[in-house]
């Protein structure tokens, strides 16, 4: 049997670590983008080892014109692309942080896909609608978002309403985008 003092103690000990700790945990935040994690083939293409994710050279069209690390928060590296008709295409990879978003439809797909529960786990969701401008033009976006290995990337493409139309080609790149092979 233990001696009664060393409970006592340790009793204590954790009140006076109560009494010196916030009520609300602060969240932790998200990890900045690292080069390290993404691998340039001898093509241009680049893959993100952690998510899987493939930034081919071309897309359905578009162009892949380069890799952004710029420390947005929970980006993990933007993959731009354009096409010649000024369209604007992106797979961006990213940290999932609960009520962050660029739309309150992004935020519920993102916990869709991360807090799912009960045995079902969506593949992928969906949403339309507008875009950011383009020469100062409105926008339509598409945008496919995926969870892998416990990150979300985003297949989205955009172009200006003038050019939208039933058989565009924003939508092709975000289903083939989703569907390019990872890990």
């Amino acid at each position: 049997m233990k001696p009664r003092w060393t409970v006592t103690l340790c009793l204590l000990a954790g009140l006076q670590g109560c009494a010196d700790s916030p009520s609300a945990p602060s969240p932790t935040p998200a990890p900045a983008p690292s080069a390290a994690d993404w691998i340039k083939a001898s093509d241009g293409s680049y893959t993100h080892k952690p998510s899987g994710a493939i930034c081919a050279i071309s897309v359905q069209g578009f162009a892949l014109k380069g890799l952004d690390l710029s420390a947005t928060e929970g980006s993990l590296g933007i993959c731009n692309y354009t096409d010649g008709a000024g369209r604007v295409a992106q797979i961006r990879v990213r940290h999932y942080l609960p009520g962050v978003g660029e739309t309150a439809l992004a935020i519920e797909n993102d916990k869709k896909l991360m807090e799912s529960s009960g045995g079902q786990r969506l593949v992928s969701v969906i949403r339309v609608g507008p875009g950011p401008a383009i020469d100062g033009q409105t926008s339509q976006r598409d945008v496919i978002t995926i969870q892998r290995n416990n990150l979300l990337i985003d297949c989205a493409a955009w172009e200006k309403m003038t050019q939208s139309a039933d058989n565009s080609s924003i939508m092709e790149f975000a289903i083939d985008c989703q569907n390019m092979p990872g890990e």
